[in-house]
């Protein structure tokens, strides 16, 4: 049967190529030294781009079934496994070139006594949106550990023969599309018991010199469930199979949600019927041509999909079983919400399963079109990753606020890095048009080495990056104007009127000096103590030079930026038909310039109430949603009942729409346009976990200690669990006619503040039926819970 599953300095070249041979040399294990050395392929120029498929055999005899036995491989650059002809498993985890990382499994089970055999399928695909091009190579070592205490490596013994049924295919970026031609393969060719000796020996790969080396893989692997319930033509597809299709025949199949899964069929069927797999969204649009009899056909690649069809564009074939995997990051939803509104507790649970789907062996953008990793998929990813998932345990260590997602972008990113400084704005791909770089993304990325750092303690990954953050920062610095601004395009949000612009921007000036400040917080910690006090006093002048130069008096608010060429700058507004005004070169101030300027702590706190009124009365305003993360935080932070009930009406009208499509899923804009399952849509649940329940940290990790400040607005009553690095916090909140009461669930060793809107005067606070004391400061009212169940009741004055 045939299977198919599947001061400035900018560092030279030479000095970024060492750089990126440091990145790994400290994870260099045993192991992977033995790999380096090890990569065979067939007889054919391996350097050429475009597919290359070849299978890959290797037998040995097993007398000692209980002893371990590991199998650590890696390939250029997709693989698929096979043992005694069970499937086990596919790889590897996407990669830049320039840091490949081994998989290695337990295969003990897989083993019987006597002869068995491994089965590698590799693929040398051409570059997608998560593959870069690269010559093709496959090492592995198998370990057969007890009586036999054996190593066996990839060399010449290992039998090899090209996989011909792969035939040109479509270039998708999202996915990898399959034309199959059976015919050209032999039956069975990944069973144990399949005969291999015309087959020929594997060489050894003449460029290994050309290959970075490898280290052991960090992320756990993917989880694959199959799905049930599917529907043939609307009618479970159980009680259809087996089904016969003949040409003509159209056969719709439904899953109950939207997946990123790959498709398994048996067919029974004459030589040469060609089936069409296809859903009309495009990103699966596979052809599979039959040989004669039962076989079967799995797609290798996964695709997003809730609709997708089969029909036959010749003949007739018997289709007698149909099943769908879903793959995805192992993440397990511990988190949750409930409230006296239907509409948001559904939102909450469709925004947290699409967070799962974009979750693979990194964090996509989009299922339905790119699934590319972005440096701005987080934020908002990690944000709800840590309140609303639990990773699979590490060395026996639960992985609540599980961050390895988040490390793995943040390395791959640093290793993106050009000899000029600047890292890209996506990873693991070959794509260089206007968004190969995004001086903005690069903020994001600082940015998230710090929130990594407090939510792990893990210094050593921290040293990892220095060197790439301050390059990457030192190119900024570089392009400081004589008013002391940096000149780059301002920051892209689709909505910003400035978006693309070279100029001297508010926005990315205001993340600059946040990323500059957050790098210098960085190498205090791991003792870089001359870089840090050079990237403080350079985050203080460029926070200086914001506030001199950027400052529009009359308005009480910041210009959208500096201009220097104003007739040019003029003459493009117009040909985009951006409302914009320009004068002496300032750009008029615009909401994204304000909330920017706020949310990066750029503003002196003599002109925050100034700017925060200039926002007032635009905080609805059509938008794009990652405008509305940084906006519905500085709403949360007025701490007034009316701007939370805003928040909540906004949430409401804007993501209704993706409730109301098909999918169910978050959405890369409210209107029309843009992807249907993006990362960006996804921030309201994070919203609802950790300011209307309320839970969130209160500082690094090491400090145990965490807020729970409530946010109901209208709603009468919420609940649930949301996660934090010490556990989930289970918190319910109902408002009654005198005040409110509440319970909350602290976990052991933590302690909490519990901050109360001061809006209402509270007369009395009961916890754990005694009365409390309160303390007042500002708006709020405080005190401190320490680990343990509290039952509170909040009374306010008449």
């Amino acid at each position: 049967m045939t299977y198919h599953r599947y001061k400035n300095v900018v560092c030279s070249g030479v000095g970024l190529l060492l750089f990126a041979f440091s990145m790994v040399a400290n994870a260099q294990d045993r192991v992977s030294k033995i790999l380096d050395k090890s990569y065979i392929w067939n007889a054919v120029d391996t350097t050429k781009r475009g597919d290359l498929h070849v299978v890959f055999r290797k037998s040995f005899t097993l007398t000692d079934t209980k002893a371990p036995a590991t199998l650590n491989l890696f390939a250029y650059n997709r693989f698929a496994v096979f043992i005694n002809g069970e499937y086990l498993m596919r790889g590897p985890v996407r990669f830049e070139n320039k840091g490949p990382q081994y998989a290695n499994a337990n295969i003990s089970s897989y083993l019987k006594k006597g002869t068995n055999t491994v089965v590698v399928v590799v693929h040398r695909f051409d570059h997608t949106g998560q593959i870069m091009a690269h010559e093709a190579g496959f090492t592995a070592l198998i370990e057969l550990k007890g009586a036999t205490n054996r190593q066996i490596k990839t060399d010449a013994s290992w039998k090899v023969m090209p996989e011909l049924s792969y035939t040109e295919r479509p270039f998708a970026w999202s996915s990898i599309r399959e034309n199959i031609d059976a015919r050209k393969m032999p039956t069975g060719y990944t069973s144990g018991t399949f005969n291999d000796e015309l087959w020929d020996n594997a060489v050894k790969v003449k460029n290994v010199a050309n290959f970075f080396p490898l280290r052991k893989q960090e992320l756990p692997f993917q989880q694959e469930t199959v799905i049930s319930n599917l529907t043939i033509n609307g009618k479970p597809a159980n009680g259809q199979l087996p089904l016969t299709i003949k040409k003509g025949d159209t056969l719709k199949v439904t899953l109950p949600d939207y997946y990123q899964a790959y498709l398994n069929l048996d067919l029974d069927a004459k030589e040469g019927v060609v089936l069409r797999l296809f859903d009309k969204d495009g990103e699966l649009n596979n052809s599979y041509t039959t040989r004669n009899g039962l076989q079967n056909y799995t797609t290798y690649d996964t695709y997003g999909i809730k609709h997708f069809t089969i029909y036959t564009a010749n003949g007739e074939l018997k289709l007698n079983r149909l099943s769908v995997t879903e793959r995805r990051y192992p993440f397990k939803r511990t988190g949750s919400f409930t409230s006296s509104d239907k509409m948001l507790n559904t939102l909450w649970d469709r925004l947290t399963r699409s967070l799962q789907i974009l979750s693979e062996d990194a964090y996509d953008d989009c299922a339905d079109r790119e699934r590319v990793e972005w440096m701005d998929c987080d934020p908002p990813a990690f944000d709800v990753t840590r309140t609303a998932m639990q990773g699979p345990d590490l060395n026996g260590k639960k992985m609540y606020a599980d961050a390895r997602l988040l490390k793995e972008m943040l390395r791959r990113t640093a290793l993106t890095q050009t000899p000029d400084g600047r890292v890209k704005a996506h990873t693991a791909s070959d794509r260089w048009d206007i968004h190969g770089y995004m001086e903005d993304r690069t903020c994001d990325w600082v940015e998230g080495a710090r929130r990594y750092y407090e939510t792990t303690g893990d210094k050593a990954f921290i040293k990892e990056l220095w060197v790439p953050i301050t390059r990457q920062l030192n190119w900024f610095l570089a392009r400081r104007t004589v008013r002391g601004l940096v000149k780059a395009r301002e920051w892209e949000v689709s909505t910003n009127p400035l978006r693309y612009q070279v100029c001297e921007g508010t926005g990315l000036n205001a993340f600059i000096y946040k990323a500059l400040a957050d790098a210098a917080y960085l190498g205090i910690v791991i003792g870089k103590n001359k870089e840090a006090t050079f990237l403080a006093n350079a985050a203080t002048k460029l926070r200086v030079a914001i506030n001199k130069h950027l400052w529009d008096k009359s308005k009480g608010t910041y210009y959208s930026g500096y201009m220097d060429d104003e007739a040019a700058a003029k003459k493009l507004f117009a040909a985009q038909h951006m409302n914009i005004s320009i004068k002496d070169g300032y750009a008029e101030p615009t909401f994204e310039a304000a909330v920017f300027a706020v949310d990066q702590a750029v503003v002196p706190a003599a002109r925050l109430d100034s700017v925060k009124q200039f926002m007032k009365g635009k905080w609805d305003k059509p938008y794009c949603f990652m405008t509305y993360y940084y906006s519905f935080k500085q709403m949360y932070a007025e701490n007034k009942v009316k701007t939370d009930e805003k928040v909540l009406d906004m949430i409401r009208e804007r993501w209704q729409p993706a409730l109301d499509y098909d999918w169910q899923t978050a959405w890369e804009h409210y209107f029309e346009e843009g992807s249907k399952v993006h990362i960006y849509g996804i921030h309201p649940a994070y919203f609802l976990s950790s300011y209307v329940l309320g839970v969130r940290p209160d500082g690094p990790v090491w400090t145990k200690k965490i807020v729970i400040e409530p946010h109901l607005g209208d709603l009468k009553y919420a609940s649930g669990n949301v996660g934090t690095e010490f556990g989930n916090v289970a918190v319910a909140w109902t408002k009654t006619d005198t005040g409110m009461t509440f319970t909350a669930d602290v976990p052991k060793g933590v302690t909490a503040t519990l901050k109360l809107n001061g809006e209402h005067e509270i007369a009395r606070l009961e916890l754990n039926h005694k009365k409390a004391a309160l303390k007042k400061a500002g708006d709020q009212y405080t005190t401190i819970l320490s680990g343990g169940k509290w039952v509170g009741t909040v009374d306010y004055k008449n």
